[in-house]
C-alpha cells in the first residue's frame, strides 16, 4: 500500500476523539491567552516591590545626612590657644 493511502493509514480519517481532543486543546489556549495580561500585572507589581524594597534598605542604612566636623587646621588651633 501506498503511504497515505488505504485504508489501513494513520491519521487519514479525523476521528471523534481527536476533533473533541483539539477543541479542549483550544478553549484551553484562548483561556490561557486571558490571564496573560493578569501575570504581566503582577509581574510589574512584584517588581514595583522589590524596587522599594531595595530602596528602603539602602535608605536606612545610609542613615540620615549628618554635616562634616569642622576642620582643624594647625594656624587655626594655635590662633585659639593665643586668644
Amino acid at each position: 500500500m501506498a503511504a497515505g493511502g488505504g485504508t489501513g493509514s494513520r491519521g487519514a480519517v479525523a476521528h471523534p476523539a481527536t476533533i473533541r481532543r483539539a477543541a479542549a486543546a483550544e478553549t484551553a489556549r484562548a483561556a490561557n491567552e486571558r490571564r496573560d495580561p493578569d501575570k504581566m500585572v503582577w509581574f510589574f507589581l512584584e517588581a514595583l516591590v522589590a524596587l522599594l524594597i531595595a530602596v528602603g534598605i539602602v535608605a536606612w542604612t545610609m542613615g540620615p545626612k549628618r554635616g562634616k566636623p569642622p576642620r582643624v587646621t594647625q594656624s587655626g588651633a594655635h590662633r585659639d590657644k593665643t586668644l
